[in-house]
């Protein structure tokens, strides 16, 4: 699941360089440290989300048994479509 959110992370404008480095995490097993590294480096460059990748992020944070108050910061970025 963490695989997917970096993917969609990269279409929505997240740094390659902080990308790779969550990548490099998943990889190693790391996935409370991998999702919190994505979503923190996405909310300190301002990158805009869409409300499917912010429920993504609570929905692997409670699988990870990691507080969902955690990740709340994102909101902030959502962008909704216009119809």
């Amino acid at each position: 699941m963490i695989a997917s959110l970096i993917e969609k992370a990269k279409t929505l404008g997240a740094c390659e360089e902080d990308l790779h480095n969550s990548s490099e995490l998943l990889e190693h097993d790391e996935f409370g440290l991998s999702l919190d590294t994505l979503t923190s480096q996405m909310y300190e460059y301002d990158v805009p989300i869409d409300e499917e990748f912010y429920k993504k992020v609570l929905a692997i944070a409670k699988l990870l048994k990691m507080e969902e108050s955690e990740f709340s910061f994102l909101s902030s970025l959502i962008q909704y479509k216009k119809p």
